[in-house]
Order: structure tokens, then sequence, then C-alpha cells
């Protein structure tokens, strides 16, 4: 290929990759299909258009574009994950698994493929290998704040709490200001029955989150079960004048009248 179309391949592939940055992938789309036109046979362009249309929404395109990339390097264990995402996005979560596999079977420390392998066990309800995943993930990276608590989570969905405590402590070591992580923690807390450790831990919430609802409810939750009804009033009042719809908090005013 001349030179020249090489060079052009190029800047139209790099101009993609920014708008696709800025999240403008209608016009990130326009520039991969122009470097497309020029030579269909560069793997790396149709991986990065494929992601352009999944974020989009367009999972079949993105899948296209994903066989293509991996027809002409079947060797490159990103293309495999990314079409395990597209896949999964779309619903079809053993085929998102055998694609997160095959990118672990080429790259056995890729990161991301345990962390989404261990995702799409979690929507199967397959603790045990949500922990597997996350234990290689963590052992790959261990200041991954989102790997401890995604692993906590599934500790915590086996009942294994001080263990799910244990994850979400080291979260919040690597990241302490993540409210989310204390809504976890404080949930692990309240099922163990330390129901002041889970207030403690919701308080933080509303501190770093004042204006959300989830930590007024939860710790309406957790005093109502300590038998503070006043406080569990209160907490659940606040809840629903941020959002009306939140659930836990309507059940609560429910039971207390």
């Amino acid at each position: 290929m001349p030179e020249s179309v090489q060079e052009m391949v190029r800047i139209h592939l790099v101009d993609g990759m920014v708008w696709h940055g800025e999240g403008k992938y209608d016009d990130a789309i326009a520039c991969f299909d122009k470097a497309i036109a020029l030579d269909p046979n560069v793997a790396e362009v149709h991986r990065w258009r494929g992601d352009a249309y999944a974020e989009k929404g367009g999972f079949d395109r993105a899948i296209a574009d994903f066989d293509k990339a991996i027809a002409l390097d079947p060797n490159d264990a990103t293309f495999y994950d990314d079409r395990g995402r597209a896949y999964e996005k779309k619903g079809d979560v053993d085929r998102a698994l055998a694609d997160y596999t095959k990118a672990i079977e080429i790259d056995p420390n890729f990161f991301n493929a345990y962390a989404n392998r261990g995702l799409a066990y979690a929507e199967r309800g397959d603790f045990d290998r949500v922990i597997a995943d996350y234990d290689k993930a963590l052992a790959l990276d261990p200041n991954d704040a989102t790997a401890y608590n995604i692993r906590g989570d599934a500790h915590a969905q086996k009942g294994e709490h001080d263990r799910a405590i244990a994850d979400f402590s080291r979260g919040l070591d690597i990241r302490p200001n993540f409210f989310l992580t204390y809504i976890l923690r404080g949930d692990a807390y309240a099922e163990k029955g330390d129901v002041n450790r889970a207030i403690a831990d919701y308080d933080k919430v509303i501190a770093l989150d004042p204006n959300g609802a989830l930590g007024y409810a939860s710790r309406g939750v957790a005093y109502e079960s300590r038998g503070d009804v006043d406080r569990a009033l209160a907490d659940f009042r606040k809840a629903l004048e941020i959002n009306p719809s939140e659930e836990d908090a309507k059940e609560g005013l429910k039971r207390l009248g």
C-alpha cells in the first residue's frame, strides 16, 4: 500500500479516536468510515468503530466490526474483550463469557477480561466464580477500589459479611470518599447485626452526598431496626423529600405509619 494511503488511514483513525474521547460518536464513526474506505483491512480501525457503535447502543454493528477485527488479527485479546462487552450489553451472557474466556486464554494477565467475566458471572448469580475472577484481577492490580467493591458485594451475596466488610474497607483505604462503598459496607454491617456501625457508615454517606436519598433511606431502616422510631421517620421523610420514588423510604413510612 502506498505510504500516503497508510498515512491518511492513520490520520482518520487518530481523528476518530479524538472524537470518540469527546463522546462525539457519530463524528468518530465518520472518520473511521473514511479510514476503512481507504483500507478495509486495518483491525484497529474496525475495533474503534465497533466501540463507537457500542457506545451508541448499536451492538449488532459493533459486533460485526469486532468480528472483522478478530478475523484480521485473531491473537489480540482486546478484540475479544470488546466483543464480549457488546454481547453482554445485548443480553447474550453466554457469548460474552466465551469471549472473555478467549481473551484470558490469549493474555492470562488481562485485568479487564477477568473483571468483565466476573461481572458476567454476577449476572448469572454465580458468586463463587465472581470471587475467583476478582481474586485474579486483584492479584494483577491490588489497588483497584472498584474490584474490591465488586468482590465484596459477591461475598455479601453469599452471606460472608466479614469478608465483604474487609473488601469494602480495603476499597475505602484506596478511595476514601466514594460514598457508594460506605452504603455497601453499611449494608453488610446491618446484615451482620452491627447496627451502630451501619449507622456510622450511612452518616458518612450523607456527609459525602447530602442531596442523595439513599443514605437517608438506609439510615432510616437501620434506626428502625434499633427501635429508634422518631429518627427512622425523620430519615424516611427526608429521603422522600429528595426522591419521592425512594422505595425503602416509602415502605418504611408504611410500616411506621
